[in-house]
């Protein structure tokens, strides 16, 4: 079993093995969508095959973030206020900012992982996925957790990325939060290294 991404509507679909290589209509806006593995997510319980697991919901104590080509464009915190787009006046409402939600592009989603401590909230880790290309964010004016399934696969960040993820660490929390965050700190920090995740 592969899962695959319709180009057209962004609805993360499920296709048995036996399918790869044909071409199907989407279940949800009837349009063709070539099964493929390349851009695909193994999801086969079987031995040896690769397994991705994607997250389904947004962890409670995590901050999420996603990003265009070169800035945060947007960010989910578990305050009760949804997901925040950046306007000129800073962080609004997703849902009354429709309009300013762009309608297509290359877009990361990323969770900073913060985890409480004896010495309180503290930074663990970073994980990256990359969103659809076409529709993404129209999800989030749906709901919390519905950006999830326009998630395609795991991601990585370039330069302009990693700075300002980093820089919006630096305005959100306060030092203690990520002074010990190394290896969160050193991937944000070093363009040549293109994992997907660090930390815990």
């Amino acid at each position: 079993m592969i899962r695959i991404t319709c180009p057209n509507c962004g609805s993360l679909l499920n296709a048995k093995d036996e399918l790869i290589g044909q071409t199907r209509k989407c279940p949800k806006c009837a349009q063709p969508v070539q099964i493929i593995v390349d851009g695909g997510i193994e999801v086969s319980k079987e031995p040896g095959l690769p397994v991705v697991d994607l997250p389904s919901r947004l962890h409670r104590e995590h901050l999420y973030l996603i990003c265009d080509r070169t800035h945060v464009i947007a960010m989910w915190e578990n305050n009760g206020n949804g997901w925040m787009i950046r306007t000129a006046g800073g962080f609004s409402s997703a849902r009354r900012n429709r309009d300013a939600l762009p309608a297509e592009g290359d877009f990361k989603l990323v969770e900073l992982k913060l985890n409480m401590t004896g010495e309180g909230k503290r930074l663990t880790g970073l994980a990256s996925y990359q969103l659809v290309t076409r529709w993404a964010l129209n999800a989030l004016c749906q709901g919390d957790d519905i950006v999830l399934e326009k998630l395609t696969g795991l991601g990585s960040l370039n330069r302009d990325q990693k700075s300002s993820v980093r820089q919006l660490i630096r305005e959100q929390f306060m030092r203690p939060v990520w002074e010990n965050a190394a290896e969160v700190l050193e991937y944000l920090s070093n363009a040549d290294i293109h994992a997907h995740s660090v930390g815990t």
